[in-house]
């Protein structure tokens, strides 16, 4: 028995070079698959502005803003230019919100808009930000995009609570135009696929 327990050998265990070897291999390893998910996800992001017309380093709702000090900045623009203050609830991660947005942004649209409104774009997360500003606006944010309108003295005149603008995808920048006409001329919301 002591002849045969001096011919089996001794397990043999990485030495401590070959431990460090295999960590560095593991943390390269790691980074590579970290880096790939981040060039992944940024070509997804591209990918789903690029779809919604939007443009990914100008996006319509910063998530910085002070939204208190914009809507401020924004009624004193209306009242000393005798606009409409349009405010606009939403989120960049929204395809609604990036297509009102882009609708905005429409030569027509915009020459119109531009005359008629002064416009403050409020961030509002995942549902998790600026909900004290709307309430103090007199709305709750169930869905968006959610526009509320003031008069140039700063009183409220209407708002799309009711979800007309929620749809923003399936509307034309001219659907857009109308939309806001209807607001500026006759302060009322009438949901743009119900204009005649």
């Amino acid at each position: 028995m002591s002849n045969e327990s001096h011919n089996r050998e001794t397990p043999r265990f990485p030495t401590k070079r070959a431990a460090l070897w295999a960590g560095v291999a593991l943390l390269a390893t790691a980074a590579t698959g970290v880096a790939a998910y981040r060039w992944l996800d940024a070509s997804t992001d591209e990918a789903f502005y690029e779809k919604w017309g939007a443009d990914p380093q100008h996006l319509p709702y910063d998530p910085t803003a002070d939204a208190r000090e914009d809507i401020a900045a924004g009624k004193a623009r209306a009242a000393a230019e005798g606009k409409m203050l349009m405010v606009n609830f939403g989120a960049n991660w929204c395809p609604d919100c990036l297509t009102l947005h882009k609708n905005l942004a429409d030569p027509e649209t915009r020459a119109y808009a531009v005359k008629k409104f002064e416009i403050v774009n409020v961030d509002v997360g995942e549902f998790d930000k600026n909900a004290e500003v709307a309430n103090e606006l007199g709305v709750k944010v169930n869905g968006i995009p959610l526009a509320v309108f003031f008069s140039s003295d700063g009183r409220p005149i209407c708002d799309t609570r009711r979800g007309e603008l929620e749809p923003s995808r399936h509307y034309t920048s001219r659907e857009i135009l109308d939309f806001l006409r209807e607001v500026a001329e006759y302060r009322r919301v009438v949901s743009p696929d119900q204009r005649q």
